[in-house]
């Protein structure tokens, strides 16, 4: 072999070698790049996932309200018709007893 031709091939290695060097920083780069994506897609799905979270709590804290709510009423009107069935016996007992006074001691 001629000396030009063992110059070219030790040009051609080199060039070889800047070839695959290059292709192994491009590597890293789209590796990195990749990276950085999925770290920045996770932290996007991250925060959806909590501001779902945050939005079903506050969705179920408005509906535990109105249930809340509609127990208080229910309760409520329950209460006054217990207190109103117990004013009527009442009434009816004392009634009663004023009947049996009567009867049993006439109109003195």
């Amino acid at each position: 072999m001629s000396l030009e031709a063992i110059e070219y091939v030790k040009e051609a290695e080199e060039r070889a070698r800047q070839i695959e060097f290059n292709g192994e920083k491009k590597i890293q780069e789209i590796s990195q790049s990749v990276n950085e994506e999925i770290k920045k897609s996770n932290q996007n799905m991250q925060q959806e996932l909590d501001n779902y979270e945050a939005n079903q709590q506050v969705l179920f804290r408005d509906r535990l309200a109105i249930e809340k709510q509609t127990v208080d009423q229910e309760l409520s009107l329950e209460v006054e018709s217990i207190l109103q069935s117990v004013e009527v016996k009442q009434n009816s007992v004392v009634n009663h007893i004023v009947k049996e006074v009567s009867t049993h001691y006439g109109n003195s």
